[in-house]
């Protein structure tokens, strides 16, 4: 069995974001329901680990984001502190008195996570934050995001950690189209692989990510996105595995992994429309595990990124953590073809995207010629 860390303090319910999506019983219910199946807390199984997050330093934030946008977060969180209500940084993204610093420790726990798994206490770690941050670019917050907590990731285990490979897999039903804008060109050292699977951007915000955006530069054919068409479920994920992330982990040989851990496209996700199940989850976290284990030392970290759906982003975090500790799937439910127009759209992602997708990247991987 893997130890695994996870990576939570108070803080990140504090960011208050009122009636919204993106809002604290995320983190709140989902902590309370690990508590329930003993990962949490005093009563939990010796092999899950509780973590306290550290708190980022501004020079650390400034590896991916410009003094503007910090400039402009910690002058809306100063409104909402003299106005008593919340500020909008972005047309969805929200600050309250407690957003800068939840930000800071959101990045920070992704950092303390590293850092117990290259320390031993931990082999995989799971970090339950808030604010997410794949949407956020070097100069903009948006889409519930703040600072690019996975993009921070990589810049720390390139720069402290002195790792060569790294490789991004963001599952989270949109796009992480911050995280493609922040290496679309490659870094400075090191090489990363960044793999989105979302639902196809002409259905959903943010309207961008295709599967012609391979990158540029030394990225060129490192950037991967997996436009699924809506209501594709846990059949089109398989294959995408199969076909197409499997294949490229394999040959890009990763010395870590990454998880932009969004849950919002599962099929009771009030804003997507995937239809993914609870236990596609599982299966996702099983098969990077396997390439974890003969690549990268076993390592793979998550950060949360969406999820709506309260219930159910509690039941995927547990089988994903649950997963990460080399365990069974503890929540599972009916893959209901009936869902859509399932069987049609599991056709066009065989027949129609992973054929487009491997001529596209043909160039530059083996696995594909």
């Amino acid at each position: 069995m893997k130890n695994v860390g996870i990576i939570y303090q108070d803080i990140y319910a504090k960011h208050d974001t009122g009636s919204h999506p993106e809002c604290a019983d995320r983190v709140t219910h989902t902590i309370e329901q690990l508590k329930e199946n003993q990962m949490y807390g005093e009563n939990r199984i010796a092999h899950f680990k509780n973590i306290d997050p550290k708190k980022a330093t501004l020079e650390q934030i400034r590896w991916s984001h410009s003094n503007a946008l910090i400039n402009k977060v910690i002058n809306a969180v100063e409104s909402t502190k003299k106005r008593n209500s919340h500020a909008y940084i972005d047309g969805d993204t929200i600050a309250s008195p407690a957003t800068y610093d939840a930000a800071l420790y959101a990045t920070g726990g992704n950092f303390a996570s590293i850092d117990a798994i290259f320390s031993g206490e931990i082999d995989r770690g799971f970090v339950i934050c808030r604010p997410p941050g794949h949407h956020s670019n070097r100069d903009y917050a948006r889409g519930f995001c703040i600072f690019n907590n996975i993009a921070l990731s990589v810049e720390y285990l390139i720069r402290a950690k002195k790792l060569n490979r790294v490789a991004i897999i963001d599952f989270d039903a949109h796009a992480g189209n911050g995280t493609e804008e922040l290496f679309y060109s490659g870094l400075p050292q090191g090489e990363l692989l960044f793999i989105s699977i979302h639902q196809h951007p002409h259905t959903l915000y943010p309207g961008t990510c295709f599967v012609d955006d391979i990158g540029e530069g030394k990225q060129k054919g490192k950037i991967v996105n997996i436009t699924l068409a809506p209501y594709s479920g846990h059949q089109s994920v398989k294959l995408s595995f199969d076909q197409i992330i499997l294949p490229m982990l394999k040959e890009f040989k990763p010395e870590f992994i990454l998880c932009s851990a969004g849950f919002d496209a599962h099929h009771n996700d009030p804003l997507c429309n995937l239809s993914f199940i609870d236990q596609t989850y599982s299966y996702i976290i099983q098969e990077l595990a396997k390439i974890s284990e003969e690549f990268a030392n076993g390592r793979i970290q998550c950060t949360l990124e969406g999820g709506y759906n309260i219930k159910h982003l509690g039941n995927s975090i547990t089988n994903v953590i649950n997963s990460l500790a080399d365990d069974k799937t503890i929540f599972k439910e009916t893959d209901d073809f009936s869902r859509g127009q399932k069987a049609d759209i599991l056709e066009y992602t065989e027949n129609k995207l992973i054929p487009q997708l491997k001529a596209i990247l043909s160039p530059y991987w083996k696995a594909f010629k």
